[in-house]
Formats: structure tokens, C-alpha cells, sequence
């Protein structure tokens, strides 16, 4: 049965080559942690954007909002090893984005034991706590404290509350009571907030409520937030809201090209080896290879098949929006720090556009779209989709395959092995056309390697 689901998988390139090149370049007159200093923007850009014998480097900062802080345009997200991290704080990015669940604190220890070596005010540190109606007061000070003492810094520049799902968690007031105490003493400068959209356990709101809800408070100076070139309207909406009321803006999730690729390498594998389908899996993986064969058409006649090219022009497309101020990127390896940081102030091009719009064209019912949840309502299991296809995105385009999985395990919910025998409730209700059933089943295998 593994054999049906396997995928062919880059693993990350940790060479020692990539960090003594990465070193070098420090040296070449890039954006050292002590360049950059609150007030003092414009020698750091000029250092920036300095000519450097080789290596990408950030060339863009932007204005988090009412923070008045300057960041880079290309920053980092989610966990990452320390080697990589002073890689990227060497080429310029200065703006780091953790939690108190990556790897149970293990993140932040990550960026505490960074952070010893580097300018403290060059850099703004962002981390999150998940909060519950039972939090109180007290509970998020101690939890807050504690992200502190990990972090190893007398202070955070701004904690979010970590992928809220509903208003009523925006207004807990046992977060804001903890936090009017934080600032008092000097311990949290500014609040944010995140949102992946729906959660499985709490009623349904969309992430534009959400998030729109929260800008209306005002007491949130920082939001992070789903936005794409497919997925564009929740987002694009929110981002409006924030540029009204002046709060900075962070991007996750940018580049939706992953699902279909993994599923289309998936399917060649398969074929290659010869596998046969089950004759309970026969009228799903059908179904989803008809899909992806479509969409294959589609790219080889329109000229879309490197994917690298339809990445960049994905990171593009949102950098070209002045209502984004930084997109954080989940940085696998080394050769990741290139690819991304070298889009660092660039702009998408007439050319690009047209390829992304014949991709989300030809493709986009390759993409379930995250913060979404169209769909969730029609399931009569109650499958949470949009949370099962975040996980299996950190499995397939982050690879973060041990954290999806163990989160998918942790789910107290029907799961995806449910939907092989189900009628597709589903993906009637997708008004985009997105094979959800066939994925959810793809998904489920992975996550559980069945």
C-alpha cells in the first residue's frame, strides 16, 4: 500500500560547502545583525544593496506598519537549525517568525541560542501562543515567561495569538490583561495574530472575519496571513483592513504550486514501479490523475513546466503588493536561502503575470486553498478539511514530515481514511472545482504512511 502513495523527495543539502560559502559572504560587505538599528534604516539599506562579488542578498525593507520598524521583504518562518538561521540574518533578513509549539519550544531555543551573537535591536522577533477560552491571565503570563527565558532576550518585539479561530478568541481578555502587563513591564512591545482559517475545534470563521475583526479591535499592530496568487481575495481583503488601520503585515503560504507537483511525481512514481491500485483506491487516484493529467496539458501548452519559474513569479506576485511588508518563507536548507533571498526587491513581470494567470487558469483545481473551508460544512463526518490540508502541506512543501504527521496523529477528529467510500459531499460543494476527496484520501496515507 506504501507503494501506491510514495513521492520523490529532495532532501534538504546541509553541505559543508553551502555554510562555508554562506560564511564568505558575510564577509563580503552584506548585512551583518549589527548594521541595522532602530532610526537608523537608511545605512542599512545602502549596505544592502552594496555590489557583492557572489550570493543573494536582501535589497528591500519595509515598514511594518505602527511599528515603524524596517524589515526585510523575504523573512523566515516556522523552525529551522541554527547554522541556516545566522545564514539568513548574514544576508540581511532581520525578521524572525517562531511559536511556542515548534518542536515544543525547541524553535525558540533555536533563535535564543542565534540571537546571543547578534544585535538584539537589528532584528524583530516574533512568537505565538495558542490560546484557549480557558486561558486566564495568569496561565498566559507564565506561558509568555517562558517563551522569554527560551528566547533567551529581555524581551519580544511582538506576540501574536497563534492561528486564532474565532473572534471571541481575539477579545479573550485574559490574553489582553496578560499583555497590558508584558508591555507595562517592558517584556512584549506589540501584539499580533495569525489565522490559517477554519479549526476543527470551534465553529467555523473564515479568516478574513477573523483577521478583519481583529483589525476593527485595535489592539493588534501585527497580523500573519494567507495570501497567494490563487488564493487571493480572503487576503487581499485582510490586507486592506490592515493598511487602514496602519498594522503591519507578514505572509505565510505563498507559493500554492506544491500540491500539484507532489501529486504529479507521486503518480509517476507509481506507474513507473508497476503498482497496481486497489480496487477501494481505483476511483479516487483515477480521478485525481485525470485532474492532474488535465492540468499537465494545460502547463506543457502554455509553457509552465519548470516550476522554479512559477515559485519565483508566486513570491513575486506578493511582493509586488505594497499592502505586504514581509513574506515569511519556511527555509529548508541552504540552497533555499539563494533562491528566495535573491527575489528580494524585485517586482513581478508582465511575462510572469500572464504565466501565473494561465496557471491559476489551467491548475488551480490542483490547489485546496488554504484559510479556505468552503467545503467543511456539506461533510456529514465532519472531516476537518482545511486543517487535514494544512498538515499535509507541511509534509509535502516544507518538509516537515515527523511535525504534520504527529499533528495529523494528535487530531481527536474523523480523519481522511473516511472519505475512500464517501459520495464526494465535498467536492460539490468546492466552487472551484478542487478534487478535495481524492486528496483528503492522498493525504491520509501520507500522514499516517498506510
Amino acid at each position: 500500500m506504501m507503494g501506491i502513495f510514495r513521492e520523490v523527495k529532495q532532501m534538504p543539502n546541509q553541505a559543508e560547502s553551502d555554510r562555508r560559502r554562506f560564511i564568505r559572504n558575510a564577509g563580503l560587505g552584506l548585512v551583518g545583525a549589527g548594521v541595522l538599528s532602530h532610526g537608523a534604516w537608511s545605512p542599512a539599506q545602502e549596505a544592502a544593496e552594496a555590489e557583492a562579488p557572489d550570493g543573494a542578498r536582501i535589497k528591500e525593507f519595509r515598514t511594518l506598519g505602527r511599528t515603524g520598524f524596517k524589515v526585510s521583504d523575504i523573512s523566515t518562518g516556522g523552525p529551522l537549525e541554527a547554522g541556516l538561521l545566522r545564514a539568513l540574518l548574514d544576508v540581511g533578513v532581520n525578521y524572525i517568525d517562531t511559536a511556542e509549539s515548534y518542536g515544543r519550544g525547541a524553535s525558540e531555543k533555536v533563535v535564543g541560542e542565534v540571537l546571543k551573537d547578534r544585535d538584539r535591536k537589528s532584528l524583530f522577533v516574533s512568537s505565538k501562543l495558542v490560546v484557549k477560552e480557558t486561558d486566564t491571565r495568569d496561565t498566559i503570563l507564565d506561558r509568555s515567561r517562558q517563551c522569554l527565558e527560551r528566547l533567551g532576550t529581555e524581551y519580544l518585539d511582538c506576540m501574536m495569538i497563534h492561528s486564532a479561530p474565532t473572534i471571541a478568541i481575539v477579545k479573550h481578555e485574559g490574553f489582553h490583561e496578560a499583555m497590558r502587563q508584558l508591555k507595562t513591564d517592558g517584556k512584549v512591545r506589540y501584539l499580533g495574530i495569525s489565522n490559517h482559517g477554519s479549526q476543527w475545534e470551534e465553529q467555523a470563521e473564515t479568516m478574513e472575519q477573523v483577521l478583519c475583526g481583529a483589525a476593527a479591535d485595535g489592539r493588534f499592530d501585527v497580523m500573519l496571513l494567507v495570501y497567494n496568487f490563487i488564493q487571493q481575495e480572503q487576503g487581499r481583503n485582510a490586507l486592506a483592513a490592515c493598511r487602514e488601520h496602519n498594522i503591519g503585515t507578514t505572509l505565510m503560504k505563498t507559493n500554492p504550486v506544491g500540491g500539484y507537483m507532489g501529486l504529479k511525481q507521486m503518480i509517476e512514481q507509481r506507474e513507473k514501479e508497476g503498482q497496481e491500485i486497489p480496487d477501494q483506491y481505483r476511483h479516487i487516484l483515477t480521478k485525481l490523475k485525470a485532474v492532474a493529467d488535465q492540468a499537465d496539458d494545460f502547463i506543457q501548452k502554455n509553457d509552465l513546466k519548470n516550476p522554479a519559474e512559477i515559485r519565483d513569479a508566486a513570491i513575486r506576485f506578493v511582493l509586488s503588493n505594497r499592502d505586504v511588508h514581509t513574506v515569511c518563507v519556511s527555509f529548508r536548507n541552504f540552497d533555499d536561502v539563494d533562491t528566495y533571498v535573491k527575489l528580494s526587491g524585485t517586482a513581478l513581470s508582465a511575462p510572469e503575470e500572464k504565466k501565473l494567470s494561465a496557471y491559476r487558469q489551467g491548475c488551480g483545481a490542483m490547489y485546496c486553498r488554504h484559510a479556505c473551508g468552503i467545503c467543511e460544512a456539506s461533510c456529514p463526518r465532519g472531516v476537518p478539511v482545511n486543517t487535514i490540508m494544512r498538515y499535509n502541506h507541511y509534509f509535502e512543501a516544507q518538509s516537515r514530515e515527523k511535525y504534520a504527521m504527529a499533528k495529523y496523529a494528535a487530531l481527536p477528529t474523523t480523519k481522511g481514511n473516511v472519505c475512500q467510500d464517501c459520495a464526494g459531499h465535498c467536492e460539490s460543494a468546492c466552487p472551484y472545482g478542487v478534487p478535495v476527496q481524492g486528496l483528503l484520501a492522498l493525504a491520509h496515507h501520507r500522514l499516517t504512511l498506510v
